[in-house]
């Protein structure tokens, strides 16, 4: 079992939640209801209703219209990006940075480390007791 809890934003969003859960299938006796303060409704789920619980929910809260942001509310919202007066606007010339570039020769008894390593891998491929 899984308690889901959801706070509200007024008591008649939070009786339409639990009524809709009750019409869906949920036992009135897995819910619990409070309505002092911050009303709040928790449900007792099992892990396959979870996802149809927190669905009808948030559909509740959707008709809220001091809930959760309903479908009109996210219609109006403006989409992120650039505006025309940015768009309009040429973009400021890049600098050229300037490094310096160097190369230092390997050092001697790396190579010779490396060789021996080479001749032992073949010492070892050779090798038939």
């Amino acid at each position: 079992m899984r308690y889901l809890t959801h706070e509200f934003a007024h008591n008649e969003t939070l009786d339409r939640a639990r009524r809709w859960l009750i019409h869906a299938g949920v036992s009135p006796d897995r819910m619990e209801v409070h309505r002092h303060g911050l009303p709040r409704l928790a449900v007792e789920a099992e892990p396959s209703e979870v996802q149809s619980i927190e669905m009808i929910i948030r559909i509740a809260e959707m008709n809220d219209p001091d809930g959760l942001p309903g479908f009109w509310d996210l219609a109006r919202i403006e989409p992120d990006g650039p505006t025309d007066e940015e768009l309009a606007t040429p973009p400021a010339p890049m600098s050229r940075a300037s490094f310096t570039l160097a190369w230092h020769p390997v050092d001697a008894a790396a190579d010779e480390l490396t060789q021996s390593q080479i001749e032992r891998q073949r010492g070892f491929r050779e090798f038939r007791p």
